[in-house]
């Protein structure tokens, strides 16, 4: 089941969001497998992240390798996570 994890993130600048978009690039992880949407959003001096994935296994996975990252850059992320009842696509 789809989950949505809504991330209440300290001390995510956008200087150090875009390297850990670029750490994460690196290591082939930019779109990481089960992540449907990523969305950041906020002040540029404290953004914050939403993430929908295919299931919480998944996002798991992706955390073990996020994680790292986030702790080397000095950047806190708690996740609160909800099952997604239904998703309606824009076109």
């Amino acid at each position: 089941m789809a989950i949505v994890a809504m991330f209440e993130v300290n001390g995510a600048t956008s200087s150090k969001y875009d390297e850990v978009i670029r750490r994460l690039t690196e290591i082939g992880q930019r779109v990481p497998d089960g992540q449907m949407y990523h969305i950041c959003y906020g002040d540029r001096q404290r953004l914050q992240v939403i993430d929908v994935f295919e299931s919480q296994a998944k996002l798991d996975a992706f955390g073990a390798k996020l994680m790292p990252i986030l702790r080397d850059m000095g950047i806190e992320a708690k996740p609160t996570i909800f099952e997604i009842y239904k998703i309606i696509e824009g076109q």
